[in-house]
């Protein structure tokens, strides 16, 4: 089934969500631009978002983004999660990829590590990313196999899309009309029922007991344990990375660590330890490595993976590269 909807910013005034939601199925709204800077938030989403909330119209959010290179990017991420974090959004937080003069500007290469690692940010917050921009900007810029893990939103004003690969959402008119606003607005097609994934999923500020972020298997770093699944006294660990072997959805601590080394949960778990790979990487290069799976390849990147794998005084030495890149050709190196 297709779903008609509209995506707004500042540009489109005091809006009459009253009226407007007897015309639409969702809305998709701004909330800022650029860094994590208050002088860049959307200064009407906190109306849009708190009407649309009021009136149970099913709504995401987009971030229109500035970023030229990975710390960009993260400072785009800690501006969209200041802004959501009181909301619950049936539709995706999405990223807006369209600007000529700065992410423009990039390689794919960068583009698409710019885009990860937004995405990688808001989806250890638990919230359900996609990507938008023009049907040109996903043929020559958004190029990367990157891109196939998001939901796209795609935009291109024409009687058809004429996209091949998968997309969740059109935007096919930059004129529309629709009653409660003045003048023009953004049209969109929906062809995926986000608001039933987003919500049994958990996602995006949506609660659901059963449901887990982490599973079995999962290697997480803890700051605190618990002696049982309904223990509310936290201990400190003897250690503070640890495997998931058990999970019990619903309780307390949902999560058991190794086979007796304490239950915890989402609030305590820091991050998800991840692995690197390049198994098929023939070179002697550690950053030609990195580079060539789309991770950071920047010193500072670089000695984070030194110290999370047992380097302490990483100096991009020979021998500290050789064993680094060992262990990523291996797809042993912790990140």
């Amino acid at each position: 089934m297709i779903t008609h909807g509209i995506d707004v910013s500042r540009f489109q005034g005091i809006i009459d969500w009253e009226v407007v939601k007897n015309h639409v199925d969702f809305a998709i709204l701004r909330c800022g631009y650029g860094g994590d800077d208050p002088r860049q938030d959307d200064p009407m989403f906190i109306r849009n978002a708190d009407e649309c909330t009021r009136l149970n119209i099913p709504f995401g959010v987009y971030l229109y983004s500035y970023a030229t290179n990975i710390e960009d990017a993260k400072s785009e991420a800690r501006h969209v999660l200041r802004l959501v974090k009181n909301y619950k959004m049936a539709y995706p937080v999405y990223y807006d990829l369209e600007d000529n003069n700065t992410t423009g500007r990039q390689s794919n290469e960068t583009i698409a590590d710019i885009a990860k690692t937004f995405g990688d940010i808001l989806e250890a917050e638990n919230y359900f990313v996609g990507m938008y921009a023009s049907l040109y900007w996903f043929r020559t810029k958004l190029t990367s196999p990157i891109f196939d893990k998001y939901t796209k939103w795609i935009a291109r004003y024409s009687d058809e899309l004429n996209y091949d690969g998968d997309f969740g959402m059109w935007q096919y008119s930059a004129t529309g009309r629709v009653p409660g606003i003045e003048g023009m607005v953004d049209l969109d097609y929906g062809y995926i029922d986000y608001p039933t994934i987003i919500e049994k999923g958990g996602f995006n500020n949506f609660s659901n007991e059963n449901i887990t972020r982490y599973k079995i298997g999962d290697e997480v770093e803890f700051n605190y344990v618990f002696f049982t699944s309904e223990s509310s006294t936290p201990l400190k660990p003897y250690r503070t990375i640890g495997r998931i072997t058990r999970i019990v959805p619903g309780a307390r601590n949902p999560y058991l660590i190794g086979e007796d080394a304490g239950w915890v949960n989402d609030q305590v778990i820091e991050r998800q330890i991840k692995y690197l790979s390049a198994l098929n990487y023939t070179g002697t290069s550690f950053t030609d490595a990195l580079r060539s799976i789309n991770e950071d390849t920047s010193f500072a990147n670089r000695a984070k993976l030194a110290k999370l794998n047992g380097i302490d005084n990483y100096q991009g030495t020979q021998s500290q590269n050789d064993a680094l890149l060992a262990l990523l050709k291996r797809g042993e190196l912790r990140a």
